[in-house]
């Protein structure tokens, strides 16, 4: 009887020590099997932080780049050099005697501000209009051939750059431009010195010449569905465009989407400058949806005009 008991008593303990050991591995197992989507989650976290701009080198060192640039950007490939010349302005109905009335513009940095940051831009050109009367916008486009026998050629037909009228109203207007592969940059950055009160002064910038060699970590695909997102992370609803995008002699579209958040509507175009490794991006946003259009057609690069 005793050694019965015995037995039991052992027998006890080793189905006890198999559940431990079973339970354990169990355990272990669902941990495994818990913790990886945890990580794989983490890492395309971690994957989705990589879309930035790397410079690799920069002369001089010491400017900051990203900001305000000028209208010339200069791609420098196996000796060679080929500019896109992105020209445009904004003009209140002024004469030569008197200046401007009833428009404002202001210099700031307005894509931070509204959680619009673009990665990978090296630059371009934002700014705040306020216009309590109408004005007049001009746009011209051009690729450049630096290397002799120097050559020129005109984005669309004409040659004489795009005049359209601007309603009155608040607008944020932004261009800027994001490098598609690892190549060098000739390009001068702009430093504002001071307020812009008369639209016939553009002699408010220090000018830096730089040359940089910088790429975007991401495709720009990949960048382009991105950014598209935080958009609409932001509450943005993608609304119906009134144009059909065209591709000219200069770019072609990649991606073009109007976006609406309550009053306020936000028009986002990617496009392609042809043989360049660049991507020109159009940034407007205002709580008037006229006001957006107009600014839009003004300056698109693969637009109805375009």
């Amino acid at each position: 009887m005793k050694g019965a008991k015995g037995f039991k008593f052992r027998l006890f303990i080793f189905l006890l020590i198999v559940l431990i050991v079973v339970t354990a591995l169990g355990i272990h197992h669902w941990e495994k099997e818990t913790i990886s989507p945890n990580n794989q989650t983490l890492n395309l976290h971690e994957y989705n932080q990589k879309c930035k701009l790397i410079i690799h080198s920069k002369q001089p060192k010491n400017t900051s780049v990203g900001k305000w640039i000028d209208n010339k950007i200069t791609e420098v490939t196996n000796g060679s050099e080929i500019t896109l010349k992105d020209w445009f302005a904004v003009y209140p109905h002024i004469n030569r005697t008197s200046p401007p009335e009833g428009w404002n513009a202001y210099l700031i940095y307005w894509p931070e501000k509204f959680n619009l940051t673009l990665p990978c831009s090296i630059g371009g050109f934002t700014m705040a209009l306020v216009g309590r009367k109408s004005g007049e916008s001009f746009y011209q486009a051009a690729l450049i051939n630096e290397t002799f026998p120097k050559h020129e050629t005109e984005c669309w037909d004409g040659g004489k750059g795009r005049w359209l009228e601007l309603p009155p109203g608040k607008a944020y207007f932004a261009v800027q431009f994001i490098p598609t592969a690892n190549t060098t940059w000739k390009l001068t950055v702009l430093t504002p010195t001071k307020t812009w009160t008369d639209f016939r002064d553009y002699h408010i910038f220090i000018e830096t010449p730089i040359e940089l060699n910088a790429t975007c970590t991401c495709p720009i695909e990949t960048l382009v569905k991105r950014f598209e997102t935080s958009i609409k992370a932001q509450g943005f609803e993608e609304t119906e465009l009134w144009t059909t995008p065209g591709e000219n002699d200069c770019f072609k579209p990649l991606s073009v989407k109007l976006y609406r958040r309550g009053d306020e509507y936000l028009y986002v175009e990617f496009a392609q400058v042809k043989g360049l490794d660049l991507v020109r991006v159009l940034m407007v946003l205002s709580e008037d949806e006229g006001v957006v259009k107009a600014y839009a057609k003004a300056f698109s690069a693969v637009g109805d005009e375009g």
